[in-house]
C-alpha cells in the first residue's frame, strides 16, 4: 500500500471517530436550538418519552417513599404521592417541560406555563444565569447538567442514550433531591 492511501485512510479514520464522539454535542445542540426556539415538535425527536416516563416515575416514587419512612399514615400517603407523580410526570416529561429545562427552568403545570410565556426581562436574566456542563458516562450514555449559576445543587441531570449507531435521545431526567 502506498503512503497516500495509508494517509487518507488514517485521516478518514480520525475523521469518522471525531464525528462519532461529536454526535451527542450534536443532538444536545440541536435541543437546545429546539427549547430556544420553543419548538415542541422539534425537541420531541430528540426524547424518548416512555422511557423517561418510567425513568421518572420510579425515582419520583423512591424520592416520595423514603420521605414518608417512619410516619404512621404512609399507607395513605403512597396512595396520594402516586396520584401526584403522575400529575408531575405530566407537568415535566411534554415537549414544554423539556424546553422550559433546558432554559434553566422548573417544569410548571401546563397552566401556570402557559402564562409565563410571555417572555418577561425577569425570566430572560435567569436565562443569562444558566450553566451547563456535558459529558460522556459510558460509549452509549451522555449526561447534561443543568443548573443556574447561584444554584448548583438544584441541578437537573438529563441522561441521553444512543438510539442506533449515531443519534442520541433523552432517556432520562435525574432531579435535585
Amino acid at each position: 500500500m502506498n503512503n497516500k492511501l495509508k494517509g487518507g485512510l488514517v485521516f478518514a479514520a480520525v475523521a469518522v471517530t471525531g464525528w462519532f464522539y461529536y454526535t451527542p454535542y450534536m443532538a444536545v445542540h440541536g435541543m437546545h436550538d429546539a427549547a430556544q426556539e420553543r419548538n415542541a415538535m422539534k425537541l420531541a425527536n430528540y426524547v424518548n418519552f416512555p422511557v423517561v416516563k418510567e425513568n421518572l416515575k420510579a425515582e419520583l416514587n423512591g424520592q416520595m417513599l423514603q420521605k414518608l419512612q417512619g410516619n404512621p399514615f404512609a399507607a395513605v400517603g403512597v396512595v396520594f404521592a402516586g396520584a401526584l407523580v403522575n400529575a408531575m410526570i405530566d407537568a415535566i416529561v411534554s415537549p414544554q417541560g423539556l424546553a422550559m429545562m433546558m432554559r434553566g427552568e422548573k417544569p410548571l403545570p401546563a397552566t401556570t406555563a402557559e402564562a409565563t410565556d410571555s417572555g418577561t426581562q425577569e425570566q430572560a436574566n435567569e436565562a443569562d444565569k444558566v450553566e451547563t456542563t456535558m459529558g460522556y458516562n459510558g460509549l452509549n450514555q451522555f449526561s447534561v447538567k443543568v443548573y443556574q449559576r447561584d444554584k448548583s445543587d438544584q441541578a437537573i441531570n438529563l441522561v441521553l442514550q444512543r438510539h442506533n449507531l449515531v443519534s442520541w435521545q433523552l432517556a432520562e431526567i435525574r432531579l435535585p433531591q
